[in-house]
């Protein structure tokens, strides 16, 4: 059976992006950065000919992260925190590159960690899967796992999964912007969940007893949860579900599903909500009075 290595090319991207920036101190408080493409390139295509060799695959998908994402929907503050980092300056050219040159898999409003997840867990594949990142949130994805960093293989079954998943609903994660219970972290939530078993009702009493609400425990786990193939629309490229816990009856799905039907279908690509707010982004004026300056430059237009 052919073996295809599920790459998390966003990790990738920016990892050779940094490596192909230099700083050049022209004078004293004078600097500049610039980038050698081609040597970000070079990173991308061994590291990938490591991993093939590494794990004995014969194919690859880059699967890539799009601006639109449904989370920022659903919790306006998820990964919030990283619109006010620097990012390598040529990034956004390597994504494309990767896209032309490397058949980059880039799905409308889901991250790469979706995409991977989706086809990790899709029946359908007649064909091995590996993942291939440093994201823990691969954890709870069912199949095998290979952090590069780590030099770690993980084979994940369905139970470890989703029992991985409940876990990173309690403790949250405060890199991707979504807080869980207050003081409970990993090794907490683990005793919490062996102790009263591993259900959706315990995950939702811990909520409560804090005085959150179990609507706050519901949209972490969306926030946790990568999509799988069971949420996916391939006809349509489009989401279909969320994840919904087991022991919802009629009346509970009822009571979600306004929010459920803001994400899923086809989703507005000009709706702000999806993209994430830089405090430097281009107001609609920034643009009107850029254009009033270019033709003043040209001599067509006196901005007066």
């Amino acid at each position: 059976m052919n073996k295809t290595l599920l790459i998390d090319a966003d990790v990738l991207a920016f990892e050779a992006s940094v490596i192909a920036e230099e700083s050049i101190e022209w004078k004293e408080e004078m600097w500049t950065v610039h980038a050698d493409m081609a040597l970000a390139k070079a990173r991308i295509v061994n590291r990938v000919e490591e991993f093939k060799q590494k794990l004995q695959a014969d194919d690859i998908v880059m699967a890539l992260t799009d601006r639109a994402n449904y989370r920022r929907v659903l919790n306006p503050d998820y990964k919030s925190n990283r619109s006010k980092s620097r990012l390598p300056i040529i990034l956004k050219q390597v994504k494309k590159w990767i896209i032309e040159e490397m058949d980059g898999q880039l799905w409308p409003n889901l991250e790469a960690d979706d995409v991977i997840s989706i086809l990790a867990t899709d029946k359908k594949m007649d064909e091995e899967t590996i993942i291939v990142s440093i994201d823990k949130d691969f954890k709870s994805v069912p199949g095998i796992y290979y952090d590069f960093n780590k030099d770690e293989t993980h084979h994940v079954s369905e139970e470890d999964a989703d029992r991985y998943h409940l876990i990173q609903t309690l403790t949250g994660d405060a890199v991707d912007g979504y807080s869980g219970v207050p003081k409970v972290g990993a090794v907490t939530a683990k005793r919490l969940l062996e102790k009263e078993g591993y259900e959706w009702e315990t995950v939702a009493k811990c909520y409560e007893d804090v005085g959150m609400t179990e609507n706050d425990a519901l949209m972490n786990a969306w926030m946790a949860r990568l999509l799988q193939a069971d949420n996916y629309c391939f006809r349509t490229n489009t989401i279909k579900k969320l994840w919904t816990p087991r022991n919802y009856q009629t009346k509970d799905i009822l009571k979600i599903s306004p929010q459920v039907l803001d994400v899923t279908g086809t989703l507005d690509a000009d709706d702000p909500r999806l993209f994430l707010q830089s405090p430097y982004a281009r107001s609609p004026k920034d643009l009107k009075m850029a254009v009033n300056f270019t033709e003043t430059t040209t001599g067509e237009k006196d901005s007066r």
